[in-house]
């Protein structure tokens, strides 16, 4: 598990870890502070355990979590609407946004069907 901790300053502290020894070097903020994220436990381990963690050293607060697996089906279910003014706006959108050649989107019905494959709906006015 990853974990980040900070500083209210610019900090570098060495810690036992195992056998030996590590030099942990916070990565300065540009207003202040500094922070060091690892995802090792022996070296989590070592650093609650420095004699500053507590005081000058804390363990930042747990970030949200990722949604759930179906919030980003039900995103994906529905399409997005998007009005062009002219076909070759829309011909331009889908081929930056899609990757697919302008040759290749000759017609409104082929640029329509690329963009619903993508799960976008294009109106033209």
């Amino acid at each position: 598990m990853l974990k980040t901790y900070i500083a209210q300053t610019e900090m570098c502290i060495n810690v036992r870890v195992g056998e030996g020894h590590a030099h942990v070097a916070f990565i300065p903020h540009t207003l202040g502070g500094s922070s060091f994220a690892t995802d090792d436990p022996r070296l989590q381990e070592a650093i609650e355990k420095h004699r500053h963690f507590g005081t000058r050293i804390h363990l930042a607060p747990p970030t949200e979590a990722e949604p759930p697996a179906k919030a980003e089906e039900n995103k994906e279910q529905k399409p997005t609407h998007l009005t062009f003014t002219s076909l070759a706006d829309a011909k331009d959108y889908c081929a930056d946004t899609f990757g697919v050649s302008r040759t290749l989107l000759r017609t409104v019905a082929q640029i329509e069907a690329l963009a619903a494959d993508n799960g976008v709906i294009i109106h033209l006015k």
